[in-house]
C-alpha cells in the first residue's frame, strides 16, 4: 500500500494537459466552408457553360459575365437601394406581424382544446388560400402600397409559423405536464416554463420557412401592385427587355433570403443554445 502511494506523482505539470485551440485560419478554412463555397460555385460554372454552349434554350438567358456588368451598374445607382431596402422592410414588418400573431395563436390552440377547436377550423379554411390570391382584396382594402404588400408577406408567413408552432406544443412529452401538475404548477406556470420552452424549437423551424415565404410573396405582390422593389424592378426588366436585370433582381432576393434565415438561426441559437448541440450530435451520427 506504501509502495502505491509513493508512485502517484508529487506535482502534475500544465504541459500534460495542452489543448491546442484552433487557429484563426483553421475556422475560415474548414471542410463544410470549402463544401459550401464548392456548391455555390458550381452552380455557376453550370450555368456559364449551359449559356455559351447554348443547351437547349438556354441561349436566351444572360451568362454570368453579362448579369455580372448589369449588376455592377445597377449597385451604382440609387434605384437598386431603394428598391432593396423597401422589399426588406416589407417582408420584415410582414414577418413580424406574422410572427407576433400566429406563435401566440399557435400556443394557444396546441394547448388549450376549447381554443383550438373554436379557432382551427376557420383558420384551415383559409390556410389554403395562396397569398397572391389576397392582392386585389390587399389593394382594395388597404389605401397605400407599402401596407398592402406587407400584407401579403404577413399572409405567406403565418400559416407556416402557426402550423409550426401546433405542432411544436404537440411534440412536447406529456410527462412533463403530469409532473408540474403533480408539483403543483398552476396553468399560467405550466404555460411559460412548459409549453413555451418546449415549442420553441418548431417555433424557429417555422419562422425559417415563413421568411422565405414572405420573401416569394413580396416578390408577387411587387409585381402587381408595388412602384418600387425588387419584384417590380424585376417585372421592369422584362417588359424593357432588360434580361440581365432579372437575373441580378433573383440573385439579390437569394442574398437578402440567405442574409434573413442567418439572422433567424442566430436568434434561434441565442433564445434555445442546446439546439446546437442536439444539431450537431445527430450530424455526427448520419455521417458516420
Amino acid at each position: 500500500m506504501k509502495n502505491q502511494i509513493n508512485t502517484i506523482p508529487e506535482k502534475i505539470n500544465e504541459s500534460d494537459f495542452v489543448f491546442e485551440r484552433p487557429s484563426f485560419l483553421s475556422k475560415i478554412f474548414n471542410l463544410k466552408m470549402v463544401l459550401n463555397t464548392a456548391s455555390v460555385l458550381s452552380l455557376f460554372v453550370i450555368w456559364g457553360l449551359l449559356v455559351n454552349f447554348g443547351i437547349y434554350r438556354f441561349v436566351l438567358i444572360p451568362g454570368p459575365a453579362e448579369v455580372l456588368e448589369w449588376g455592377i451598374k445597377w449597385m451604382g445607382s440609387k434605384d437598386f437601394w431603394m428598391d432593396a431596402s423597401l422589399s426588406t422592410l416589407r417582408v420584415l414588418g410582414g414577418f413580424t406581424f406574422a410572427c407576433l400573431i400566429a406563435i401566440p395563436t399557435g400556443l394557444m390552440i396546441g394547448w388549450n382544446k376549447i381554443f383550438s377547436d373554436l379557432t382551427f377550423p376557420t383558420l384551415e379554411i383559409l390556410r389554403p388560400i395562396p397569398g397572391i390570391a389576397y392582392i386585389p382584396i390587399a389593394i382594395l382594402f388597404f389605401p397605400w402600397e407599402e401596407a398592402s404588400v406587407a400584407f401579403i408577406c404577413f399572409v405567406g408567413a403565418f400559416f407556416p409559423i402557426l402550423l409550426n408552432t401546433i405542432t411544436g406544443v404537440k411534440l412536447i412529452d406529456r410527462d412533463y405536464f403530469r409532473a408540474a401538475q403533480c408539483l403543483g404548477s398552476k396553468p399560467r406556470h405550466i404555460f411559460w416554463h412548459i409549453v413555451v420552452p418546449g415549442a420553441l424549437p418548431s417555433i424557429s423551424t417555422g419562422a425559417a420557412l415563413g421568411m422565405g415565404i414572405a420573401w416569394m410573396a413580396s416578390v408577387a405582390g411587387e409585381m402587381i401592385s408595388g412602384k418600387w422593389g425588387l419584384g417590380y424592378r424585376i417585372w421592369e426588366a422584362y417588359t424593357l427587355i432588360r434580361y440581365p436585370l432579372i437575373v441580378d433582381g433573383m440573385i439579390v432576393i437569394g442574398l437578402l433570403g440567405l442574409g434573413s434565415s442567418t439572422l433567424i438561426r442566430f436568434i434561434t441559437l441565442r433564445l434555445i443554445p442546446w439546439r446546437k448541440a442536439i444539431t450537431e450530435s445527430l450530424d455526427e451520427s448520419i455521417t458516420k
